[in-house]
């Protein structure tokens, strides 16, 4: 237990003692690991893809888009999102070629 020590600091002294730790471990690492950033709802997927909210929804139900879900809460990745619909337009040209 000697070796415990309490000291009294200002918020403004520990928030230096934090940010300098903080840079100290981050010496080293050329990339810091971002979060990547989801697509929240149904409106939120219809404004990234520029579609209306019902089509959104179709294309969701249908399983054309990947998405996570728990209870109401509806996420989808942007990149997967978007190899989705380049396979989907895909698909769709094949289909219109062969009823000609």
């Amino acid at each position: 237990m000697s070796d415990i020590i309490i000291l009294q600091v200002s918020r403004d002294e520990l928030e230096e003692i934090v940010s300098k730790a903080v840079r100290a471990a981050m010496v080293g690492i050329q990339n810091p690991v971002v979060p990547k950033t989801q697509i929240k709802g149904i409106h939120e997927l219809a404004e990234f893809l520029k579609i209306s909210p019902g089509r959104a929804q179709k294309l969701k139900n249908e399983e054309v888009i990947p998405c996570f879900q728990d209870g109401r809460l509806v996420l989808f990745d942007p990149d997967k999102v978007l190899k989705a619909m380049e396979n989907h337009n895909a698909s769709s040209v094949k289909r219109k070629v062969k009823k000609k």
